[in-house]
């Protein structure tokens, strides 16, 4: 199943604190409920791959992956100076979306 938590609720009649377990939500990607796209980066089409960064919160940037065709094989192919100077974007940005998006999603696809 799905993961838990377990938190104190307060007695509402001002008894004995009780624990209860609560489920956690999980998520993995910014879309991991869509089902129009593939789960795996690999089989994402340069669409996919604007869509991930913009709601990754990188709108700005995604218009770059757009522009340089990248789709889920390139991404996934991407070193750090391709995404620092291959796409033209800022450099704070640009390291966010390598350490934080890029590398994590090349570090699963090869898991």
């Amino acid at each position: 199943g799905v993961p838990v938590a377990v938190m104190v609720s307060p007695c509402p009649h001002g008894g004995v604190p009780m624990l209860v377990t609560v489920p956690m939500v999980v998520t993995v990607s910014p879309w991991a409920g869509r089902k129009d796209k593939a789960v795996d980066p690999v089989e994402w089409s340069v669409r996919d791959v604007v869509e991930y960064f913009t709601e990754a919160g990188f709108p700005e940037q995604a218009g770059a992956f757009q522009e340089q065709e990248i789709d889920g094989k390139s991404l996934l192919l991407m070193q750090r100076a391709d995404v620092l100077t291959g796409l033209s974007i800022r450099l704070g940005p640009a390291l966010k979306i390598y350490e934080y998006h890029v590398k994590l999603l090349q570090r699963v696809h090869s898991s």
